[in-house]
């Protein structure tokens, strides 16, 4: 992201009183590469700011689901992140493939689903894009994009601290300082720790608690006033049980100390992460230099244990996973006034994996040696506005990836069957756009793109000599492409007392990489990921924000979504391995229909205020399968939360109790299956309450 506001005001949380209540503050996103209004924006896009994600509890990326509107995130074995957009997105979540969903840390987009677990600490705002993003950021945001931008240091000393309590034994704890050292340094470095019980209590099973310790260094230094460079040092631990996973359909035991389960399977271990950003920001006459530089590196010890009444210390199988990744994006960008804006550059991006692992019979083993990737891009998007009202966008982006597996599979100890092989594939994004400006306060837009998910590959079927069977090649996999088209109005309403955006979207969705079988020779397959599928997609959605009265706000979201394969013949049934025709089937994690609704009031004290807020949200029922089967079905279903905060006059401190999922339903937002261990279920946090105590300096 551009540092266009260097050592700017913190922009944390602030107390709003009086006629700034009145109207609904714009946010500035950087969703294009160069800030603008959200509501100028010509893109569907939620942006909330770093207050909102406090006041609504929001600190994780699964919490956005229930902001969001078209969205669905959750979290499986080993911390993994799966996001859902309008309906796309990808479980596959292994060395072999990628997201559809782009997810970004201040702008440095994160190749594996787990590094999203360390990204929400001193938050300036979160940006979610809702559509393909291909033109201005790649590969793998065919669903969209999300973006979370942290906090910048500021040009004035500022301090806060927060602690929070809660049920599960929950203590969480999160410090921010600024500091700046003179007119051309400012530091701002914070940390998180928490520490908290599985919401599953499996009774048989040794250790029941997760940690977290996440910390984050920026050092900004202003060379010029229109030169800046930012360098960001972070890095993460996560130890513990991540998220167990359910035998399905859900039958779990609520009880004080957690929802109770004797068979789960549940993930064991430690995660680190460590990350290096750099940030160089130069204007040169008319146009802005921008090089930005992260490497990071992230390390996974795991054991996956399944537990039973039978087996209480459970059968294991376990992984030692090493990863780097270091990506480069040089761009220039258009600065001064003028009728054309511009953006163009290269991005450059590779990463290397190595796993090792085995099972706990010691006959079975599986090793995944220089799993490499490396991209390459040249993309530029150009908007020309004709009129003071009329604009028109073009954007293109050329890219070419690369995968190879170094020895790709060991499966049958002793027998050494390894193989290797890589492939390369070279795609064209585009995107095309109109924006108008019906009024002063209203814009209309239409957009047309596409969107390209990178190819990737199957670990091969093992050699086993005594069978007289060969080691199969690995079988690749070829990108999924997307054609989208968008139409949508942004507005605001009532004297900026309302704000509103809406869009209709349809999708033209060719070569999905979904399950099917695969050949291994001699009559025999095995289970792996193909390009088997077309599917169309459509639907609505909108926000709006409204001031009610002189202390209340609503806020509201309605997402509609039809998602079904147009064909599919060669589905899998993921519990038997039957081949299925699944064409007419919705697409995982779709729900028809999505609304949200919130209300906040303000109530002025003597001595400060009380700030009231409850959010609800509702979703009907949707399949985490491509068979629709009912076992992973989720029903319909809603969630509320509910908070009560006093702030201090000033905003010198406050505290703030809280109830979230007031219903404490199951919600299911990711599974794991296959034919041996069967089918289980990862669920959203049950009831939760607590209660956090913060101040500010």
């Amino acid at each position: 992201m551009l540092v266009a506001t260097a050592f700017a005001s913190p922009a944390g949380a602030q107390q709003s009183t009086g006629t700034d209540r009145q109207e609904i503050q714009e946010v500035i996103v950087t969703a294009q590469k160069r800030p603008e209004a959200a509501s100028r924006t010509p893109v569907s896009l939620t942006a909330l700011s770093g207050d909102e994600l406090q006041k609504k509890g929001i600190q994780n990326v699964e919490d956005l689901t229930n902001t969001v509107p078209n969205v669905q995130i959750g979290t499986e074995s080993a911390g993994n992140t799966t996001i859902y957009i309008r309906g796309i997105g990808s479980n596959n979540t292994t060395e072999q493939g990628d997201p559809a969903a782009a997810f970004h840390i201040d702008g440095v987009y994160l190749a594996r689903p787990d590094q999203a677990r360390n990204a929400f600490l001193d938050v300036e705002r979160v940006e979610v894009l809702r559509g393909p993003q291909g033109t201005l950021y790649g590969r793998n945001a065919t669903a969209g994009a999300v973006n979370v931008i942290s906090n910048k240091p500021g040009a004035e000393f500022d301090a806060s601290a927060n602690v929070e309590v809660g049920n599960y034994n929950l203590c969480r704890a999160e410090a921010m300082l600024n500091v700046p050292v003179n007119e051309t340094v400012a530091l701002r470095a914070a940390v998180l720790a928490r520490s908290e019980d599985n919401y599953i209590d499996t009774p048989r099973a040794a250790g029941n608690r997760a940690s977290q310790k996440t910390g984050r260094l920026h050092a900004l230094f202003k060379f010029t006033p229109s030169s800046t460079w930012l360098v960001t040092l972070d890095g993460s631990e996560f130890q513990g049980p991540t998220s167990a996973g359910v035998p399905l359909p859900l039958t779990v035991e609520r009880g004080s100390g957690g929802q109770r389960n004797d068979t789960v399977l549940r993930a064991d271990g430690r995660a680190y992460y460590t990350g290096v950003t750099s940030e160089l920001n130069t204007a040169l006459d008319s146009v802005t230099f921008t090089w930005l530089a992260s490497t990071r590196n992230r390390r996974l010890d795991w054991a996956s244990r399944l537990v039973t009444p039978m087996a209480p210390n459970g059968s294991e199988n376990g992984s030692s996973t090493r990863s780097e990744q270091l990506s480069n994006e040089f761009r220039l960008s258009s600065s001064s006034a003028g009728p054309l804006r511009w953006v163009a550059g290269l991005y450059f991006f590779s990463e290397t994996q190595d796993t090792q692992g085995a099972f706990s019979d010691g006959f079975l083993d599986f090793d995944i040696d220089d799993a490499d990737a490396k991209s390459r891009a040249l993309f530029g998007q150009a908007t020309y506005a004709f009129t003071p009202a009329l604009r028109a966008t073009l954007g293109l982006r050329s890219t070419r990836d690369e995968k190879s597996c170094g020895e790709c599979v060991r499966y049958v100890a002793g027998f050494g069957a390894t193989t290797s092989e890589e492939r390369s594939w070279s795609h064209n994004d585009w995107k095309l756009g109109l924006d108008y400006d019906l009024d002063k306060d209203t814009m209309a837009y239409a957009v047309v793109g596409s969107g390209y998910k990178a190819g990737g590959y199957n670990l091969a079927a093992p050699a086993v000599p005594f069978l007289g069977q060969p080691a199969a090649p690995v079988h690749f996999y070829e990108p999924e492409q997307l054609l989208s088209a968008e139409a949508g109005i942004k507005g605001r309403m009532l004297g900026n007392r309302g704000r509103y955006t809406a869009a209709f979207f349809v999708y033209d969705y060719k070569d999905l990489q979904v399950n099917t079988l695969l050949p291994l020779g001699g009559g025999l397959t095995t289970g792996g990921v193909g390009n088997a599928a077309k599917a169309r997609v459509y639907g609505f959605e909108a926000e709006g924000r409204l001031r009610a009265g002189q202390n209340g706000t609503i806020t509201s979201s309605l997402g509609l979504t039809s998602a079904k394969y147009d064909t599919y013949t060669s589905c899998t049934d993921e519990l038997d391995g039957t081949r299925l025709d699944c064409s007419g089937n919705y697409l995982r994690n779709a729900p028809k229909l999505t609304v949200t609704l919130g209300y906040e009031h303000f109530i002025p004290l003597e001595q400060g205020e009380l700030v009231a807020r409850i959010d609800s949200r509702y979703a009907s029922k949707y399949y985490n399968d491509d068979a629709n089967s009912d076992v992973f079905t989720q029903g319909s279903h809603t969630r509320t939360n509910l908070s009560l905060r006093y702030d201090a006059p000033g905003g010198r401190w406050y505290a703030t109790a809280y109830a979230r999922n007031l219903e404490n339903n199951n919600v299911m937002n990711a599974r794991l299956s296959n034919t041996v261990f069967g089918a289980f279920g990862y669920t959203a946090a049950p009831r939760t309450a607590g209660l956090s105590i913060g101040a500010r300096y």
